[in-house]
Order: C-alpha cells, then structure tokens, then sequence
C-alpha cells in the first residue's frame, strides 16, 4: 500500500475548497464566517482505514457503471420529488485517485432535510385533488439564500426531528437546531419590522415552521402554548397583506390554506373567537368545496356558536330571557350538527374510507398485556383512507361532533338546573352521538400509524391522491401523528369516553412522544381535564372562564410569549 499522506479531518466543505479547516464542532467555523453551510466531517474508521484493495476498486466501478444506468420512470418519478432537498456530496478537486473511500456518507444537512420531507410533506398526485401539506415549501426553499430565516426555520425542524430517530455521536442535534432557531426567530424578527418582508410569503412560511418546531420540541408546559403565538402572528401577517392579495398566487393560496388549517386548531383548542369571521376565511371557487376545506368551514361554524354562547350565558344569571336565548342556541347547535351528518353522507365514494377488518379482543395483546394502553389496535372496526388528508377532514367532523355534544350538555344543563342534567333526554341523545362517533375516531387510528400496511396483501395501500416529498409510504411517519394529537386528546378528555377508550386514547399520544418524537403530545396527555362536566358548575350554570379555555389545556396559567409589535397594525382586515 502506498503512503498517501496524512489523511484530513477537515469538513467536506473545506476540503472541496482545498483551505485549512479548522475543524470546529459541531460545525466549521471557517464556514460559519463565509456563510457557507457546512458538509460535515467524516467519520474516524473512514479517516483511518483507507482501502486500496483491488477487490474494493473493482466493487466501486461496478457500483458506479450500475448508477449510470436509466431509471425506470416510477423511479424518476420519486427521485424528481425529493431533488429540492438533496445537496451534491462535495468531490475532491485533486488529481483523481485510485484509492477511493468505501464508506459512502451522507451530509448530516441533506439526511435532516430529506427526513423532514419524508415526514412532514405531503405532494399531491393530481391537480384535481390538491391534498397536499407544506407543499408550497418547495418552490419557497429553492428561491431562498442559504441565510434566510426559511432556511434557518427549515433546518431547526429538520434537525429537532432527526434528532429523535437518528442520534449523532460527533454532533449535537439539539444544539444545532437550537441554533437554527434562534438564527430564525431573529431573522424573522429583523424582517417584520421590514414593510415588503413583514408580508412576503417566505415570512409566512417562517412563522409556519417555527409554530411547527415548538411542536416537536415542547418539553415543558411553559412552552405548552407557544405555537399558538405563532399561529396568531401568521393570522396579523395574513390581515396586513388582505386575503385576495396573498391568493393571486398558487403558492400564496396554499399558504393562506395552511394557516386556516392551523386557526381551526388553534380557535377549537381555545375560547377564542374566529377573526375576521368565518366566511372571511373560505375562498370562492373550487377550492371552497374540498373535502379539507369544508371540513374546516364545519369547525369554524362551531366556534361561533362557542363565542355565542360565552357572550350570552357565561357570567350571567338565570333569566326567562337567557332561557330564551338558550332554547334558539340549542336549535343552533343541533342544526350544525345535523349539517355535519348531512355532509358525510354526500362525501364522493373516492373520499370515503373503507372499513379493513374487525378486531376481537383475543386477536390483540391485551391477553398478554392486560394493559389497553400497550396494544396497537382498539377491539372493534378498523378503517382506511385515501390518503391522511381525507383522514384528517372526517377526523375534524367528528371532533366537531363531540365538542357540538358537549356544548349541547352545557346548556342542558344550564337549562333544567338544580335539576342534575344527567337524567335529562337531552343528555341522552348527545351521549348517543359521543359513543357512536368515538369508536370511529378510535377506528381511524391505526391507519395513521400505519397498521394497515401490514395486511397489503388485503387492500391496497398506494394512495393515488397524494404521497411524501421522498422516502417510502409505509414507516411511521410525522404528519399523520400530528393530525392525529387533536383527536386523541378529545376522545381522552371528552366524559362519555369508556375508560378503556380513556387508557387506549392515552397509549396513542404515548407512542406519538416516544416512536415518532412529538413532544407536545405528552404535554397534552399529561393534562387531565374532564368536558364538558368539569365547565358545568354545581349549580348548573357554566363555570368560571378563568379556569379552562378548552379541552387539552392546563388547569393554571401559561405563560405566552406575546405578538410582537411590528405583526399588530389598527387596520381593519381587508373586506375580501
């Protein structure tokens, strides 16, 4: 074997430049100063042991001569999806060699990045079926600078989540996307207080992801409500640029889509009202009637008749006259809910799920385990969809259904009291609608989590709507973990739910925070908090606002960071 020198421990980037690295953790910060984004080093045995066999040439050439070969278009397919998200490994600029490395490494960049996007982004197949999410990332990140606070943001989620599934010994994921977000927060921050910046779309995008990272990382019910701050500062971004302005564009509709989707969370996890009203937040057009679209239209609806129903009754005493107004918000209320059946009737057959098989309690582990908790699969109907946005807008009208039952019993209630509201009829028939729709939130479960892959052989499980940036279909991913939080925390806390739902509810968002590495999912099921009982007080009459502001909240104040300024503006909201 020929001595070739003493190997470099600098960072593929500096080696690529053929400059002195000065080999700074967890990054270069040669590279930090020129602002260049750095590859990474290599690991110790590649440094180390350099194989010159001539059986390892012979198996490199072979492998290269095998790339060069075309790829079957299904596969072209794939790989034209993930190219936004993929960065040239950097190649020496010296004589060529014929001694190469047989360890093929990744840059710890790209491997984030193409994680995120095998999580998190969803692409749709069709034009026709536009279920997508996070989509418009992809054009937004190939127009910005490595230094922009979309980068910073992107990077920061990309790293917070491989750090759960993929730990570094060389470098610090936390920190290192710790450090993207703080790079972003104060990117973003210089550019609200910009007039063109404070609106563009790579802005709004920002403010998205960083509402997303506090998902992933909230480890502390300090940090339990933070990304609702975020949300709020997306909604002022929205006022300040007018509905109509940030639609004229297929990226701007998509983002403007995005933060509606986050306001249905936002206002149904929260006393707050709808701003600008519901309506204002429906588009006209084709894209009012997606199944997602109308979904949210549905929860939305709710809301008002939430906000209506503090501003009449909580506070106030018993009146002929409030007891009018209850008996109308009652017709209100059921009305809504008759619409949401209505609507999932007339959803066209391609939405609609299809019921996979029955499961008995033998055919789980619950034998084994004793514990509904452990097992993957609750005993009863299991279901599958097209694609997890479909899931996610029944999943939304169900939610709307039970929260829709709760204030139904609230103003039972507040209506027959010192009666005890349990004997009531009405109470009956919404605990009618709680145990016929929490077994089919319970039966959507395991497609999210991917159980249905198990049993291709009976169904099939490529979607044709949509599919993710890269990787493949069938792992446990992110995003349908994430749509899933909001449901399972209202099946936990909502009062009609069994206690073996109660445990089985739980186990999920356990597996959410320790398999998929959500951590706001743990924050949420450590909360133990009863509805709609424990907003009725012993008279009857609804309980003091200060105590709770939803299901899934904390019993105490939180703490939350507050809207900057430069995001709050006295215009009123643009009339379209």
């Amino acid at each position: 074997m020929v001595y070739g020198g003493k190997p470099s421990r600098g960072c593929r980037t500096c080696r690529q430049r053929r400059i002195k690295c000065d080999e700074g953790k967890p990054t270069c910060k040669r590279c930090e100063k020129s602002r260049r984004e750095c590859g990474g080093y290599r690991p110790e045995f590649e440094i180390v042991h350099r194989d010159q066999t001539k059986s390892t040439v012979h198996r490199l050439r072979g492998s290269q001569t095998a790339s060069t070969s075309p790829l079957p278009s299904s596969a072209a397919e794939t790989n034209s999806r993930a190219l936004v998200f993929v960065q040239e490994e950097p190649q020496s600029w010296g004589r060529e060699s014929s001694s190469p490395s047989p360890v093929i490494t990744v840059p710890l960049a790209q491997r984030a990045s193409c994680y995120f996007a095998s999580n998190f982004i969803l692409v749709p197949m069709t034009e026709k079926t536009p279920h997508g999410y996070m989509e418009y990332l992809i054009p937004l990140i190939e127009s910005e600078p490595a230094d922009s606070s979309l980068r910073y943001a992107f990077n920061a989620c990309a790293f917070a989540l491989l750090n759960h599934n993929n730990r570094s010994d060389s470098v610090d994921l936390a920190q290192l996307s710790l450090k993207q977000h703080t790079l972003a927060l104060g990117k973003t921050y210089k550019a609200l207080s910009h007039p063109a910046k404070a609106t563009a779309h790579a802005t709004l995008a920002t403010v998205l992801l960083l509402s997303l990272y506090e998902s992933i990382t909230a480890n502390k019910e300090s940090r339990m409500l933070a990304w609702r701050s975020h949300i709020d500062g997306a909604v002022n971004i929205i006022k300040l640029r007018g509905r109509d302005d940030i639609c004229r564009t297929k990226t701007g509709a998509l983002l403007f889509a995005a933060v509606r989707h986050q306001l249905v969370s936002r206002t149904l996890s929260s006393g707050m009202p709808i701003p600008f009203g519901t309506d204002w937040w429906m588009l006209p057009g084709a894209e009012n009637n997606t199944i997602l679209a109308t979904s949210q239209h549905l929860a939305l609806k709710y809301t008002d008749l939430r906000t209506e129903f503090d501003r009449v009754l909580v506070g106030q005493a018993k009146t002929p006259q409030t007891i009018e107004q209850i008996h109308r918000l009652l017709q209100k209320v059921q009305a809504l809910d008759r619409e949401i059946v209505s609507w999932q009737a007339s959803v066209p057959e391609q939405f609609c799920f299809q019921t996979l098989c029955w499961v008995c309690e033998d055919d789980t582990d619950l034998t084994r385990h004793g514990d509904y908790g452990q097992v993957e699969v609750f005993p009863g109907r299991i279901d599958v969809y097209p694609d997890f946005v479909t899931a996610s807008a029944w999943n939304i009208s169900r939610v709307c259904r039970l929260l829709l039952a709760a204030l139904s019993i609230r103003l039972t209630a507040y209506n027959c009291s010192p009666i005890d509201y349990r004997t009531t009829p009405g109470f009956q028939a919404s605990s009618k609608i709680c145990k016929e729709t929490i077994p089919e939130i319970l039966a959507s479960v395991p497609y999210h989590f991917g159980w249905h892959m198990k049993r291709r052989n009976e169904v099939n499980t490529k979607s044709d709507i949509s599919g993710f940036a890269c990787g493949d279909e069938g792992a446990l991913k992110a995003l349908p973990a994430l749509l899933l939080i909001w449901p399972l925390t209202c099946v936990k806390n909502h009062d009609i739910t069994t206690e073996e739902q109660r445990v089985w509810a739980k186990g999920r968002l356990r597996v959410i925070t320790d398999n998929v590495g959500l951590k706001y999912a743990r924050i949420v099921n450590d909360v133990e908090l009863r509805f709609p009982s424990m907003f009725i007080g012993h008279n009857g009459l609804p309980a003091s606002p200060q105590l709770f502001s939803g299901p899934g909240l904390p019993l105490r104040p939180v703490d939350i960071p507050p809207t900057p300024e430069s995001m709050t503006s006295a215009k009123s909201p643009s009339p379209k």
